[in-house]
């Protein structure tokens, strides 16, 4: 007995996957990328985390020398503001001046580093 378009009357199996429509590279969609919530969060774990290791080895490791600390300061800012450059505003008013206490505190007296006296690697 025959039912449908199958011996044994059941359906023929669905794909496991619905079929992708190939799209030209030329062309683009018109969808504008969302930003979830989940990106800011790890874009703003990123940035903690580089001024948290920065902050750590200006602060404890006893083999930085002052302008290798400064330069190193120079480099995270550089990291923060290409991983969110709408924070530039809070680096200045919040991140620059921890920097600066801790620079303070483990060199007193010492003269800051012009920004063009840092190789920057990153």
């Amino acid at each position: 007995m025959v039912i449908g378009n199958t011996l044994d009357g059941m359906r023929p199996p669905a794909p496991a996957f619905p079929r992708v429509i190939d799209m030209p590279k030329s062309v683009t969609q018109a969808n504008p990328e969302v930003r979830s919530g989940f990106f800011e969060r790890r874009r703003l774990r990123r940035i903690r985390m580089i001024v948290e290791l920065t902050h750590k080895l200006i602060s404890s490791d006893m083999t930085v020398s002052h302008r290798e600390a400064q330069c190193l300061v120079q480099c995270a800012r550089k990291a923060i503001l290409d991983l969110h450059p709408e924070f530039a505003e809070r680096y200045e008013r919040v991140i620059r001046p921890h920097f600066e206490l801790v620079l303070a505190q483990r060199w007193p007296g010492a003269e800051p580093l012009d920004p063009g006296d840092c190789e920057l690697i990153n």
